[in-house]
């Protein structure tokens, strides 16, 4: 279980990092 929330925080926070690259890639053009 510990593995698996590992695997969850780490890949949510990698969402995070690109959806927020890609929102602040938008609102630059």
């Amino acid at each position: 279980a510990t593995r698996y929330d590992k695997t969850a925080e780490s890949f949510l926070g990698f969402v995070d990092i690109t959806s927020i690259r890609l929102w602040l890639r938008h609102l630059s053009t």
